[in-house]
């Protein structure tokens, strides 16, 4: 692995101008993985009970679990940019994996070369993260007139676990964005072909949704176990199964495509809806939770309603954080998809160039990217929001008695996540404009 340490070494110092920018988003996805993963130790590891109005997620005992558990999803979406943006790094740099298999590397050396990469990155994102944190704690307890400081600190411990964590994952990931890559010594690259995902991957989510609507009819004790038994369940279904519902919603465009930008956008997710559904399982996820948060909303809201007094600061602060958290997600998840959109854009440039010197205008590309989103995104954020109305909803009949407003809320609630999902999706078009137009012109058609 040494070896493999000083050979990437020597590559980081001569990467381009597009190797050095894909490095330092891999380094800050990296560095948002450690931040929130050391905030959700740094939760755990606090002990005692004060009551705060505005830091009451730290500061009580009973809620400081969730919060862990809240910022420990949040690793989620950095990761998958992290994996994204290594699959895009292991596509730049082919000619000089190329020129590793010429001076006699094995595709088991070039593999470990883009580990000891992505290895490099994570340490220094690592270092960055906890830096940023210790900083950012630092500013919020000054702000806050925090007086036992050290009670709250991240104890020293804590920061190796998290940094080998988040460096193991870093490696993993340039592992895991290489194993389909293989490069010849010609210089000519082949990507596994993988099947396409089988209806079984619904089958989790679908196993989820109904533990937690059976959930709902039992005695509060068991209920609430089994709630978030299914609720565990939900989560790894969504997750599997986001590729198969853009394969299905792709297929189903294909056979009512009416114009020509219609049938190609569905024909190009049907070829490969797995890249599509790996980024867009975590905007999924975004809007699940989403829709989970607005019931919590709504039935708080509902008793201040009921009571005739106002919201405790200490939800609103709460709601705050909660909604800041989910736009942050989907943000982060959002650049993922715009990494993945760069990665199929610089495969298929060549497709696209013979499109264009054929007659085909940019214009009606940028139409099918547009239509593909679309196709790809709508299932599944309308099924994540489905989803996370149904188990909501069977936890608040579970707890409570849900009233007119709760129902009105949750269900405004889920449609607004599910139009962010779309949205999301859909603005990977607009900021990919200029790299479709580049890759989109007769220049790629040349043999170099």
């Amino acid at each position: 692995m040494s070896a493999a340490l000083t050979v990437a070494a020597m590559l980081a110092r001569g990467a381009s101008h597009a190797d050095r920018r894909v490095r330092r988003l891999m380094i800050a996805a990296a560095a948002l993985a450690t931040f929130f993963l050391l905030g959700a130790g740094n939760l755990l590891t606090i002990r005692g009970n004060t009551y705060s109005d505005w830091a009451g997620l730290v500061t009580e005992e009973g809620l400081r679990g969730g919060t862990a558990l809240a910022l420990a999803l949040l690793v989620v979406p950095p990761l998958a940019l992290l994996h994204q943006a290594g699959r895009i790094a292991q596509a730049t740099r082919e000619r000089r994996l190329a020129a590793l298999r010429l001076a006699g590397a094995t595709p088991r050396e070039v593999r470990l070369i883009a580990a000891a990469e992505a290895l490099r990155v994570s340490v220094a994102g690592a270092v960055l993260g906890v830096t940023g944190y210790v900083v950012c704690q630092q500013a919020a307890m000054a702000a806050l007139s925090v007086e036992r400081t050290a009670r709250y600190a991240a104890p020293v411990w804590l920061v190796p676990l998290v940094v080998a964590a988040v460096v193991a994952a870093g490696a993993v990931t340039g592992l895991l964005a290489s194993r389909h890559v293989l490069a010849s010594p010609l210089g000519v690259s082949r990507r596994a072909h993988r099947p396409h995902p089988r209806a079984v991957a619904l089958l989790p989510l679908g196993a989820g949704l109904v533990i937690m609507a059976v959930a709902a009819f039992l005695p509060e004790g068991p209920g609430v176990t089994l709630q978030f038994t299914g609720g565990a369940v939900t989560v790894v279904g969504m997750v599997a199964a986001g590729s198969r519902l853009v394969l299905e919603s792709a297929r189903l465009a294909a056979r009512w495509a009416r114009t020509p930008q219609t049938l190609l956008a569905a024909r190009t997710l049907q070829a490969d809806p797995r890249s599509w559904g790996r980024t867009l399982s975590v905007i999924g996820l975004v809007v699940l939770f989403g829709t989970g948060a607005g019931i919590i909303q709504a039935d708080v809201l509902d008793d201040a309603l009921r009571d005739d007094s106002s919201t405790d600061p200490f939800w609103l602060v709460s709601f705050t954080l909660v909604d800041l958290a989910l736009l942050l997600a989907l943000a982060v998840a959002a650049v993922a998809l715009v990494v993945h959109r760069a990665e199929w854009l610089l495969e298929s440039r060549r497709s696209l160039a013979a499109l264009t010197a054929s007659g085909t205008p940019v214009s009606a590309l940028r139409r099918t990217a547009q239509r593909q989103a679309l196709i790809a995104a709508a299932p599944v954020c309308a099924v994540a929001a489905l989803t996370g109305l149904i188990g909501m909803g069977a936890f608040t009949v579970l707890v409570s008695e849900p009233t007119t407003f709760v129902a009105a809320w949750s269900l405004g609630r889920a449609v607004l996540m599910t139009l962010l999902g779309i949205a999301a999706a859909s603005a990977v078009t607009a900021a990919s404009r200029r790299l479709l137009a580049r890759a989109a012109s007769p220049e790629q058609l040349r043999t170099e």
